[in-house]
C-alpha cells in the first residue's frame, strides 16, 4: 500500500477538492516576480503540514535535498515569501477556501454530523512596539497603559463536524469592532459557502443583541449564543 506524498496531495487539493485554479494561481501582488506564485504558495502548505511554521523553516525545507520530493519548482529565501505575502490578495484564498468546503459538504465529510454551525469569535495576530500601519490596535495592561500594537480580527470555524474548520477572517482597526467586523464577515462566508451549507451561528455574548440576531436571522440560520457574566442582566 503506498504512503501519502506530496504529488498525492497535490492530485488530493486538485481534483477531489477541485483547487487546481486556485494552486497554479493563487494571486500575486507582487511587480516583475521572478519566483512563481505557485511554487511559493506550495511551499507555505507544505511547511504546515510538516510544522515548519516560520519563513526561515521553510526556506530551509527548500534549499535542502528535500525540495525535489517536495514537488517545489525552485529554492528561495524567506524575504521571498514575505514578500508574497505581504502583497497577496485575499480574495482568491477566501474563494478556495469555500470551495474546498463546499467540496467537502458535497462528498458527505459531514454527514455523521446532524446540523453544521459557523462559530463567529475575535482573534488577535502579530504583536509589536509600534504602531506600522492602520490596522495596529493599541493594547493596554490594567492601568491603561500602552504595551504594544496588535492586529484584531474577526474569525469565522466551520463547527459541530467534529473538525473546527476556520474559513475566514476581517481584519478591524483602531474605531471599529468586533461587533460589526463579525456581521461583516458572517454575511460575506453565508455568500461564497451558500445559505444551505450551515444551520445556525455560534456567538458569544457580546453579539447577543436584537439587531445581530435579526441579521443572522436574515441569513436564515438559528443563533447560539454563549453569554457571559459580564452581562448579568442578560444572563
Amino acid at each position: 500500500m503506498k504512503g501519502p506524498s506530496p504529488r498525492r496531495l497535490w492530485k488530493y487539493l486538485a481534483r477531489c477538492l477541485r483547487l487546481q485554479s486556485y494552486l497554479e494561481s493563487p494571486g500575486d501582488g507582487r511587480t516583475a516576480p521572478q519566483i512563481p506564485a505557485a511554487a511559493l504558495l506550495w511551499a507555505l502548505l507544505l511547511g504546515r503540514l510538516l510544522r515548519e511554521y516560520s519563513f526561515h523553516a521553510v526556506e530551509a525545507l527548500v534549499h535542502s535535498s528535500a525540495r525535489r520530493t517536495l514537488q517545489v519548482a525552485s529554492a528561495f529565501g524567506d524575504d521571498a515569501l514575505g514578500y508574497f505575502t505581504e502583497r497577496l490578495p485575499a480574495a482568491p484564498t477566501r474563494a478556495a477556501l469555500a470551495t474546498a468546503l463546499r467540496q467537502a459538504k458535497r462528498h458527505k465529510a459531514f454527514d455523521h454530523s446532524l446540523l453544521i454551525g459557523l462559530a463567529v469569535d475575535g482573534t488577535t495576530v502579530g504583536r509589536g512596539q509600534k504602531s506600522l500601519c492602520k490596522l495596529c490596535r493599541p493594547h493596554r495592561n490594567n492601568a491603561g497603559q500602552i504595551t504594544g500594537y496588535r492586529h484584531h480580527l474577526a474569525l469565522v470555524s466551520v463547527v459541530g463536524t467534529g473538525l473546527t474548520l476556520p474559513c475566514d477572517v476581517e481584519p478591524y482597526g483602531p474605531g471599529e469592532s468586533e461587533y460589526a467586523a463579525g456581521q461583516i464577515l458572517l454575511r460575506r462566508v453565508v455568500g461564497s459557502l451558500g445559505p444551505r451549507f450551515a444551520d445556525y451561528a455560534v456567538v458569544d455574548g457580546e453579539f447577543a443583541t436584537a439587531p445581530f440576531l435579526h441579521a443572522v436571522g436574515d441569513l436564515h440560520l438559528r443563533v447560539v449564543a454563549r453569554l457571559k457574566g459580564k452581562l448579568p442582566e442578560l444572563f
